[in-house]
């Protein structure tokens, strides 16, 4: 009994100081809606972030938008928005999740890092994950 809490009560903990982190619809989300709103309708080459998540999504696809801050040691004018889209590619679920730094001072939005499935993608390891995502 004893070795079941050691392992249930650190799980529940994490669990419950991750969902705080990124909230997007409770008590502190009304904080990140206008920066999850920037991040979104920022446009690179002609086409807005939204459209592009949208086209990697595609029809099957679910998109989950998040935010919180980038770091707690810093200002609370740098944002960490997410993107999320989960769909089946090659008969298995995975996961694509474009970061994005939002900085409220400058208005500047910037894609930090790219994910697969939980992995840190490279460069060309995100175009390729997303032009994966893109094709499915």
């Amino acid at each position: 009994m004893v070795s079941l809490l050691k392992i249930f009560f650190p799980v529940v903990l994490c669990l419950s100081l991750l969902s705080g982190c990124f909230d997007a619809g409770g008590a502190t989300g009304e904080n990140y809606s206008k920066d999850i709103d920037k991040v979104r309708n920022h446009v690179v080459n002609g086409q807005s972030n939204a459209d592009l998540v949208g086209e990697l999504a595609g029809r099957h696809g679910k998109v989950t938008w998040l935010a919180g801050p980038w770091d707690d040691k810093q200002s609370d004018q740098q944002i960490l928005v997410s993107a999320s889209i989960r769909k089946k590619l090659d008969n298995a679920d995975r996961e694509l999740t474009l970061l994005y730094r939002y900085d409220r001072t400058s208005q500047d939005v910037v894609l930090d890092k790219v994910l697969l499935d939980g992995q840190v993608q490279s460069v060309v390891g995100g175009a390729v994950a997303m032009l994966a995502m893109k094709l499915e």
